[in-house]
């Protein structure tokens, strides 16, 4: 069992090396602590704006804190968002496919319609009029970019559950009295989680994109905290004498949303080959 699966795993170049980024991206953020030189808001005063050196491999910023140590710490508001909006864009949308997929008729309709909606705007324009709603921070961007992103679960939850329902074993559970949630959630949900699976490993890259732009934005996370997206943002005043400030968090950005792209591609090919392009 352990060699099949190693062979597999040796094939599948997508999921082996970004499960590898992944890790690595995931490391630094559980432990930026031990791995940082500095405490990312610990200022040198005598040391502002100091180019890549050996002290500073990253150089620092106009306030003397090391870029390295704020690239390595910025992996842990990264990876907090995108976790936690899937998580709560999972329990909406999965708990809405469940039940539109199921029962149908009006319900089907309304979940639906509502789902649709979210999709007539560019979700980044929608994003932003939640935040102006609810106020800006890093919890505010969580919340909002859940509110916007759920349907996606919803339309596959929804079209395989309703593809499930006719199926005998389905039937056979009604036939002997069970109550729909235990359906829902025995027979139902176990037979759409690779594809949820999938779906989740891809959104992870489009929701750390889309929380970047909104610190990058002013929306987000606010100073001092080591966000890539406010590093970005900060950076553009001095985008020509000190270029460093905004090359190290871009690289650690284009390095994480590769990584979850490479895994999530692998993902796919090993859970569900039929959504293959």
């Amino acid at each position: 069992m352990m060699k099949k699966t190693l062979r597999a795993l040796a094939r599948n170049k997508n999921l082996l090396v970004g499960g590898i980024m992944v890790l690595i991206v995931v490391v630094m953020a559980l432990f930026a602590g031990l791995i940082a030189p500095y405490p990312y808001n610990e200022a040198h005063l005598l040391d502002k704006m100091k180019p890549p050196c050996a002290a500073y491999p990253f150089g620092t910023d106009d306030f003397g804190r090391d870029m390295l140590s704020r690239v390595i710490y910025g992996a842990q508001p990264a990876l907090r968002v995108a976790l936690l909006a899937m998580i709560i864009e999972m329990g909406i949308g999965i708990t809405l496919g469940l039940i539109a997929g199921y029962y149908g008729g009006v319900v089907d309709h309304a979940v639906t319609f509502v789902g649709d909606l979210t999709w007539c705007v560019p979700p980044i324009v929608l994003t932003m009029a939640v935040i102006t709603m609810i106020g800006k921070g890093l919890d505010n961007v969580i919340i909002a970019t859940a509110l916007v992103s759920w349907a996606q679960y919803t339309r596959i939850v929804r079209a395989k559950t309703q593809a499930l329902r006719g199926m005998a074993f389905v039937e056979t559970a009604v036939a002997f009295n069970e109550r729909d949630s235990a359906i829902l959630l025995r027979y139902i949900l176990p037979n759409v989680m690779p594809s949820i699976i999938v779906l989740a490993s891809l959104s992870i890259p489009q929701t750390i994109m889309s929380t970047t732009a909104l610190s990058f934005l002013g929306m987000g996370a606010q100073p001092p905290s080591p966000d890539w997206g406010l590093a970005l943002s900060a950076s553009f005043r001095f985008i020509t004498t000190a270029p460093w400030l905004a090359v190290f968090p871009g690289l650690a950005l284009v390095f994480t949303v590769f990584a979850f792209n490479l895994f999530g591609e692998g993902l796919r090919d090993m859970l569900d080959p039929r959504l293959k392009v």
